[in-house]
């Protein structure tokens, strides 16, 4: 079966479909279209993947469709995930695509929605006939067992603060973390493990900021890092604190002992998916916040050298 999926979005978004990929990887050729750097991370569970930005994707968009073909023209089944209230992009996919089944759907679930994004995603595959197992592909993230990994070797030897995320409304402020990177750096458990500041393209902005109150030689400050940089750096890290951001969707996903920080995010929705997950919920950057990530930084650690053998937790 030849399927096509187009899903533009930031990295989390994007990551938000691994499950229900992974699962109908062996099922199907999938053809995927979204962006970058989402994009890198669907490669291996797809026989293509393509960059929406390219040429000839435009033609969704259009008014009109014309004489010409989308780059992809073959699928036997399309779903695409756009707000199209004006039904523009359903109708150019039915005219480009006229022998295919074609199934247009909301981008998230709604808000307040009961269900994780992953779940909605899955059941949108799964409504288009696709053999999807929405639940089922959801426990095998859960569980650690993606087809294809990390592949981990070598010694955790780091401890990764993400401060960032792509929306300002579900970030803390830089001085919450810089008092967390201080309090957890002192602390006995964490002193063999170096220190990463990880800022992505969102968060490029705060580098002076970390640069100027930390001590040079106290941490490493990892800036807009490509793929293999951060996989590297993901796959010698024993903690990964960070907010509702993709960077922390990828440590999760990946078998990083991971605390996710939310502050407007709904967990039900959004909780990274993974076999070491802690979801702590707060508006506000107070000192109680700053325990409750330190106690579960202090969980993860001591679990970080085992094997995995526990469900996501929430606190």
């Amino acid at each position: 079966m030849d399927v096509l999926i187009i899903r533009p979005g930031a990295l989390g978004d994007t990551l938000m479909l691994l499950p229900a990929l992974s699962d109908l990887s062996d099922k199907a050729a999938i053809t995927f279209v979204g962006r970058q750097p989402g994009l890198e991370f669907i490669r291996p569970y797809v026989h293509e993947a393509m960059d929406l930005e390219t040429s000839g994707w435009h033609r969704l968009f259009a008014d009109e469709p014309d004489d010409k073909r989308l780059p992809v023209s073959g699928a036997e089944v399309v779903v695409a995930f756009f707000s199209d209230e004006s039904g523009v992009i359903y109708r150019n996919l039915r005219s480009y695509m006229p022998y295919a089944s074609v199934h247009l759907c909301r981008s998230f679930p709604l808000k307040g929605e009961d269900i994780h994004v992953a779940q909605y995603l899955g059941r949108c595959l799964k409504s288009a006939g696709l053999p999807v197992d929405p639940v089922r592909s959801i426990e095998t993230i859960r569980s650690g067992r993606l087809k294809e990994g990390l592949g981990r070797s070598g010694k955790r030897s780091k401890i990764i603060f993400h401060p960032g995320s792509g929306s300002l409304e579900k970030n803390h402020p830089p001085d919450f973390w810089l008092n967390l990177f201080d309090t957890i750096c002192r602390e006995t458990e964490f002193r063999d493990l170096e220190p990463v500041i990880l800022l992505g393209p969102a968060e490029e902005r705060l580098h002076p900021y970390f640069r100027d109150n930390l001590r040079p030689g106290d941490v490493q400050i990892l800036s807009s890092p490509n793929k293999e940089q951060l996989m590297e750096t993901l796959n010698k890290a024993a903690l990964c604190v960070g907010h509702d951001s993709g960077i922390t969707h990828l440590s999760a996903m990946f078998c990083t002992p991971t605390v996710a920080l939310f502050r407007e995010s709904d967990p039900a929705q959004w909780a990274p998916l993974g076999p070491f997950v802690r979801v702590i919920q707060s508006k506000e950057a107070d000192h109680e916040l700053l325990g409750s990530t330190l106690k579960a930084s202090r969980h993860f650690i001591k679990k970080a050298f085992t094997s995995i053998e526990s469900p996501v937790k929430k606190s």
